[in-house]
């Protein structure tokens, strides 16, 4: 690391969030979990020197368990499971922040990238100021994070729900108890938490709503473990373990031809089309005229999906074999071994 540059522990104030989107009426809430100790947070300086020999770094980039990604107005980051992060300013590969770390889901708004993975790690990049803090909540494994204006929800094993506000995090009590894999809030801009909308799944098939009464159980119809689950205007998609897919319609689950049994992992929207990915290498589009497949000439355990602009990016990996692909309207650009 000696190109890159540690600032001194900027000391940050953490005042527990009274108003969220889980104090909605209604909610069938398990126990009042005990208090846990919550680590100060840390945040330092990232490297910002132009590599050396960029051929090199990306080398090292996706010689790695890529396991997610988001993209903010300025980069695209991806994480690993057990590797570092990686960042593409749309010309080079840089690892700003070489430190070892088990991240498994992401997010990203305008200016930072949230990223939550085990033992309850959350990292929050400032792409801006180039810092990054890090944080624990817990010691349950977050496995996915959703962010709507001025917070976030992120879930993982035991069902654990966490919501974080503008000055920290706090558990919600939903009544799940199942491994939860998968979330989305939808919440307009300035709109009270109360009336936010979100959804949890996980294990069993597993399936929470949030709406204005509160947190309540949705019957999904299946038993396979579901990993993703979107939300974006009128659509409402979930998709997991044995090519699960399903699509809420006159408030219930239906299933989804997927033409697959792999398990699918992670689901994005661009404009009116989702995108699923999963195991083999597969990737499902699905708009209003049904589900097709997309190759992307790969075989590799693809974990993550997400949009920059009209452009959707895949990550993938299978040990220490990572791949990217950015699926652009001008073509498919694909980096690493995958």
């Amino acid at each position: 690391m000696t190109s890159e540059v540690r600032a001194g522990a900027i000391a940050l104030v953490l005042i527990v969030f009274a108003a969220g989107i889980g104090v909605a009426a209604g909610a069938r809430a398990r126990p009042t979990p005990a208090p846990r100790p919550v680590p100060s947070p840390t945040t330092f300086a990232l490297a910002s020197a132009t590599p050396a020999d960029p051929a090199e770094v990306q080398r090292r980039a996706f010689a790695q368990p890529l396991a997610a990604g988001c993209a903010t107005a300025r980069a695209v980051w991806l994480f690993a499971d057990g590797g570092f992060a990686i960042r593409y300013d749309g010309r080079t590969w840089t690892i700003p922040d070489p430190t070892l770390r088990s991240l498994l889901a992401a997010e990203c708004d305008q200016a930072t990238a949230l990223a939550v993975g085990r033992g309850g790690s959350l990292l929050t990049i400032d792409d801006e100021l180039l810092q990054v803090r890090v944080d624990r909540f817990g010691t349950d494994d977050l496995t996915a994070v959703s962010r709507f204006p001025g917070g976030a929800v992120a879930v993982g094993d035991a069902g654990i729900v966490a919501e974080q506000g503008e000055l920290g995090w706090r558990v919600v009590p939903t009544g799940a108890t199942e491994d939860l894999r998968g979330v989305a809030v939808l919440a307009g801009r300035g709109a009270p938490p109360a009336r936010a909308q979100a959804w949890v799944v996980g294990a069993g098939g597993a399936s929470y709503r949030l709406t204005g009464a509160g947190w309540g159980r949705i019957d999904s119809g299946t038993v396979a473990t579901l990993r993703a689950v979107l939300q974006q205007g009128e659509v409402t998609l979930a998709a997991g373990d044995g090519g699960a897919i399903l699509r809420m319609t006159e408030d219930r689950w239906t299933p989804v031809a997927s033409g697959t049994d792999v398990d699918l992992r992670a689901a994005a929207v661009v404009g009116a089309t989702a995108w699923i990915v999963g195991d083999r290498g597969t990737v499902i589009e699905i708009s209003g005229d049904g589900a097709r497949r997309v190759d992307l000439g790969t075989t590799c355990t693809l974990r993550a999906v997400f949009t920059q602009g009209s452009a959707v990016w895949v990550v993938g990996s299978d040990g220490v074999r990572g791949g990217a692909w950015r699926v652009a309207p001008a073509g498919t650009d694909r980096w690493g071994t995958c």
